[in-house]
């Protein structure tokens, strides 16, 4: 999710914008150069908060996913020609093969997108070959 963030590019111009502003009155701030009238702490926090905002997003979304404790617990993926089904302790879910609209891996995970934003994460190492190999071969591109 980090890495993803950082593909970005509205996070990347972000990022350089925060990295100028971060560098130019770290400059300034030793006399370095004489860019600002005025005391470039302010300059700095901003630039700080432009780099870190990826990093603060991640953290929050962690903080959040370890909040709820039927996220932690383990979950059952039953994959049929039909669909997909998820069954944690207090719920279940059902996905027809056509309303995943992506499937990504990132490293020992899968993800199958349901939304733009939201996909359900399965560890690739728990899976056959076999079994990775028919999830793929259901996923339709759009």
């Amino acid at each position: 999710m980090f890495i993803g963030l950082y593909k970005r590019p509205g996070f990347i111009i972000a990022a350089i914008f925060g990295l100028y502003l971060l560098t130019t009155s770290v400059l300034s701030y030793f006399n370095v150069i004489t860019f600002y009238a005025y005391s470039p702490l302010i300059d700095a926090i901003i630039g700080l908060f432009l780099l870190s905002a990826p990093l603060l997003i991640v953290l929050l979304s962690v903080n959040q996913v370890k909040s709820n404790s039927n996220l932690l617990s383990d979950m059952t993926y039953t994959f049929t020609d039909e669909g997909m089904t998820v069954t944690g302790i207090t719920f279940k879910s059902e996905f027809s093969w056509e309303h995943i609209i992506k499937l990504k891996e990132i490293r020992q995970f899968l993800i199958l997108y349901h939304t733009k934003r939201f996909g359900n994460f399965i560890d690739k190492s728990k899976l056959t070959p076999e079994q990775l190999l028919f999830i793929k071969s259901k996923i339709v591109k759009k």
